[in-house]
Order: structure tokens, then C-alpha cells, then sequence
């Protein structure tokens, strides 16, 4: 037989073997491409294996906001809870597929970018016969609704970048009657940690409504502060970099402040009287659109601060991020109860 009769009889052969490959899979519903090669059937026949452990993953809505990176994928252990690598997983999103393989610790992802305000965000992950979809309409601009949030809806900024900050969740009690997120910082009197909700952009050309139930808890009797404020940059060389603008409680007062460039704290509206610690969940809400700012804290229902005013001659923010805040030798807070969305001021 001659060198070219023997290739085409083993190209025959291996086209055989990767159609009987290909049905045996779509008996399974396993999915594969028709461009793979007999190698790569190969490696999706072990899906067979009904002892794999498929963990698949994808964006939440939370973290779905306009033009927010986010990955999706899946993560494939064996029996024996074992990483299996170059297993194949396929991502699907705005018309384009991702073919990807696991890594050493048995995950395989791809990052895919949120599109504008308004539109909407879709796609699959697929991994062997199991797959997941997601669907979210009218993406917004920015924002969080979320009830019970755990440390990996935040992104994490602190000064300076070794203090120590633990995030772990705080379950239902009696002390408290409500379940959160548990934020416990290193009492240090030079030291700021900001949480800001995972994905968002710099906001330059919005108001915002920020929302979120707050127990105060206080390890130091030194100064201390817990908010929630616009940041205006992540980039932080100071505490107090580079503009703040924050509806906090403080050792023995409570109310409105801010910060510039020269990294001074000041009040624009604070009045006297502590809230109560380690057991009363507060309510701290504010709203504010390009220098104007309504803040209240409540207790239940009762007003116990109260703000509205145009604070543009204090403080400018041409950017800004929605964060949560401890500083100083604040020591931990608990929040829960977030909403974070655009608001219009609306001249009367």
C-alpha cells in the first residue's frame, strides 16, 4: 500500500472515530463543537463520569452594572474533590462563543464586559451536559439592591494597605434581630478602609440615592467614625484622599461631613448626642445630585438627624464612588438592607 493510501485510510479511520465520538456524546447531551478534534472529543467524553463535580458561575445582577467587567464559567472537581485540568467549558454572551479550559485548579473563566445603561445582558455557560443561563434587562447605570451582602459584592480600599480588616457574615440574634456583613477594622487612628460595590465605574454624570440599615460598634474610646460616603477617587495616599463627602456616626455626635485635598475633616451639619451602640440597627439614607444633599439617620421611624441643603460650596464632586467607611479607630460596623440607584434632583 502506498504512503498516500495509508494516510487516507487512517484520515478514515480517525474520521470514524470522531463521528462515533461525536454521537456518543450527544447521547449524553454533552456539548461539543464540530470543529474539535479527536483530542478534544476525547476530553469531553469525560463528562460521562456522573461522580464529576460541576460547579458552574456567572455575574450576579448586582454586579451587572453599565460597562462592568465580570467573569462566568465553571469549576470541575472528581470524586475525590480533586481540580481537573483542560477540562473544556463553553461561554456564550452577545453573539460570541468562549471555548476555555480548566486550569490547574480545575476553573475555567472568561471576563465579559456589561454594555451600556438600558441594555441588556445575557448569556450561557455550558460544561459538559449542565448548563446555566442569565438575563438581565434595562442594566443600570450603577447601583445595589441587596439585602443580606457578603465580602464578595465589595471591592476593598484601604490606607494604609496593611491594616488589618476582617468581612465575615453576621447571623440573626437576639442582640441585634437581624442578620449582615460584619466589617471589623484594626484600631488605628491613621487608618481608613472604604467597601465599594464590586464593578463600579467612576460616576460622573448622575445624582445617586444611597440607602443601607447600620449597627454601629465601637472597640477604641479613641476618635472614631462610621459612614456611608462618595469617594472620590480609589487612589489613595492619605486617610482623607482626595474629597469625601460622608453621612456618619462619631464618638458622641452624628451628622454630615467632608473632606478636600488638605485632608481636614469638617462638618457641614453634626449635632451632639451618640447613637446607641452594639444593639440598635439605624437606618442612614442620603441623596445627592450635583452639590445637593438630603441625609437622614432614623431609628425605626423617629428622625434622629436630619439634613437638606446645596453643600457645593464645601465640597465638589466631579467623580465619585458609593462606599461604606470606617476610619480613624472605628472599629467595625454591621450594615445590611442596601440600596444604591440613580436619582434625579428635581428643581421646585
Amino acid at each position: 500500500m502506498s504512503i498516500a493510501s495509508n494516510v487516507i485510510d487512517e484520515n478514515t479511520k480517525l474520521g470514524n472515530a470522531r463521528t462515533i465520538l461525536r454521537e456518543k456524546l450527544a447521547a449524553w447531551n454533552i456539548d461539543y463543537n464540530n470543529s474539535d478534534t479527536l483530542f478534544e472529543l476525547l476530553k469531553r467524553w469525560r463528562y460521562t463520569d456522573n461522580q464529576l463535580s460541576i460547579l458552574i458561575f456567572y455575574p450576579s445582577e448586582n454586579e451587572c452594572i453599565a460597562r462592568a467587567e465580570v467573569t462566568a464559567g465553571a469549576v470541575i472537581k472528581d470524586e475525590d474533590n480533586q481540580p481537573i485540568e483542560d477540562m473544556p467549558v463553553k461561554v456564550t454572551c452577545g453573539g460570541q462563543s468562549y471555548n476555555i479550559l480548566t486550569d490547574t485548579n480545575g476553573r475555567a473563566e472568561v471576563t465579559l464586559t456589561v454594555g451600556e445603561a438600558g441594555s441588556t445582558f445575557s448569556g450561557t455557560v455550558t460544561a459538559g451536559n449542565q448548563s446555566e443561563s442569565w438575563t438581565y434587562e434595562n442594566i443600570k447605570l450603577f447601583g445595589m439592591k441587596e439585602d443580606d451582602p457578603d465580602d464578595s459584592m465589595f471591592d476593598i480600599i484601604k490606607y494604609p494597605v496593611d491594616i488589618e480588616l476582617t468581612l465575615e457574615p453576621y447571623e440573626y440574634d437576639t442582640g441585634y434581630n437581624d442578620s449582615g456583613l460584619l466589617v471589623s477594622k484594626q484600631t488605628n487612628s491613621a487608618s481608613a478602609v472604604f467597601l465599594i460595590p464590586k464593578g463600579t465605574l467612576a460616576i460622573t454624570d448622575s445624582g445617586i440615592h444611597f440607602k443601607c440599615g447600620m449597627v454601629q460598634k465601637k472597640t477604641s474610646n479613641q476618635g472614631w467614625g462610621d459612614a456611608i460616603c462618595l469617594l472620590n477617587s480609589k487612589e489613595l495616599v492619605h486617610t482623607r484622599d482626595t474629597k469625601i463627602l460622608e453621612l456618619g456616626a462619631y464618638a458622641a455626635k452624628k451628622g454630615v461631613k467632608y473632606s478636600t485635598s488638605d485632608h481636614v475633616i469638617r462638618d457641614i451639619s453634626v449635632t451632639t448626642g451618640q447613637l446607641t451602640l452594639d444593639s440598635k440597627w439605624y437606618t442612614f439614607e442620603f441623596y445627592y445630585d450635583n452639590g445637593y444633599l438630603e441625609a437622614t439617620i432614623k431609628d425605626g421611624s423617629n428622625t434622629v438627624f436630619s439634613y437638606t441643603g446645596d453643600v457645593s460650596e464645601s465640597i465638589t464632586l466631579d467623580s465619585y464612588y458609593p462606599a461604606f467607611m470606617i476610619y480613624d479607630a472605628g472599629g467595625s460596623m454591621i450594615f445590611n438592607n442596601i440600596l444604591i440607584e440613580p436619582w434625579t434632583h428635581e428643581e421646585e
